[in-house]
């Protein structure tokens, strides 16, 4: 679709999905209609208001068509999977099913009721142990279900274009944090951290030997789905930061920054290794909040969030 076109949006995702109501309110700043949907067997939710957009339930691919084609829909953008973080085989093969089944239904829907194009939040997590400099042409090799859920999706919204020319743009992810509000009761690893931090309380460090992680704060990564609407036509991007961080490392920046410190505002995490030249090119994309200022922003939520609660409470 080309800047100028008259876009109609349906966002696919649950009530806990922090990524949703960020993404509403860019589409809103940006007078973007749309509309957003979830799918009742696996949300179990009932139809509600959020602001001016409806949520309408759907529980298969004939009603979401019925719905997309409705509200003459034009981009449908899917967030309804959700993360997969059991350590049970069972349980991580179940929710990797999930997903994969709700996306097939999604993309059925959009070619029955003849969408321009999908936009697919995929992860980093489909490279696996890949070493060396990594770009979205290189060969994927997930390790766990997470990326290996991924990796299949991935591939059927490409041969759903292949077979049916519905034109999509996928976007791999890393660990996207941020927003913190009273939508998400599941909280993410920063947030929680943060308030323990906050509280006083000892924070969680997983023992990931120093492993050391990619942190997009949400706003670059709903910067990227926008883009994406208008660009990126059939197209996978890497959208990462360009440094990583142990969680050790992270404690530390949200310990300097309580504190006010500015040492951490001047440190440099480890160089990625995850090529971001594409999106540059292409989506004209780049990350803007670097760690440091993405913690201080959550710390700051937090801290609104926990005064108008306490002013409700008096």
């Amino acid at each position: 679709m080309v800047e100028g076109f008259i876009v109609r949006v349906l966002i696919t995702g649950g009530q806990e999905n922090e990524m949703k109501y960020a993404l509403m309110e860019e589409l809103k700043n940006k007078m973007i209609h749309y509309i957003t949907a979830e799918h009742q067997r696996r949300e179990n939710s009932v139809c509600s208001s959020l602001g001016n957009s409806d949520v309408y339930p759907f529980s298969n691919a004939r009603e979401l068509a019925e719905l997309l084609m409705m509200h003459q829909i034009n981009c449908v953008i899917h967030l309804s999977n959700k993360t997969i973080t059991s350590n049970s085989m069972k349980d991580s093969f179940d929710q990797s099913e999930d997903n994969i089944a709700c996306t097939v239904e999604v993309l059925e829907a959009c070619v029955q009721a003849k969408v321009n194009k999908i936009i697919f939040p995929s992860s980093i997590a489909v490279y696996g142990e890949i070493t060396g400099k990594i770009t979205e042409e290189m060969t994927l090799q997930p390790v766990f279900f997470e990326g290996l859920s991924k990796k299949i999706e991935e591939k059927y919204i490409q041969t759903y274009h292949t077979l049916y020319n519905l034109s999509y743009t996928i976007l791999r992810f890393p660990i996207v944090y941020g927003q913190s509000s009273i939508h998400n009761q599941n909280e993410g690893m920063m947030e929680t951290t943060i308030k323990k931090v906050l509280e006083n309380r000892p924070p969680i460090i997983f023992d990931d030997d120093g492993q050391k992680k990619h942190l997009l704060y949400i706003s670059d990564a709903i910067e990227a789905i926008i883009s994406s609407i208008y660009k990126g036509e059939n197209e996978v991007f890497n959208i990462c930061p360009e440094e990583k961080f142990s969680m050790k490392e992270v404690v530390s920046i949200i310990q300097t920054s309580i504190k006010g410190d500015s040492f951490y505002t001047m440190e440099e995490g480890e160089k990625s290794r995850i090529s971001i030249r594409k999106a540059q090119l292409q989506l004209g994309w780049h990350c803007k909040v670097s760690t440091a200022q993405g913690i201080r922003f959550v710390i700051e939520d937090i801290k609104h969030n926990e005064g108008q609660t306490n002013q409700t409470l008096k």
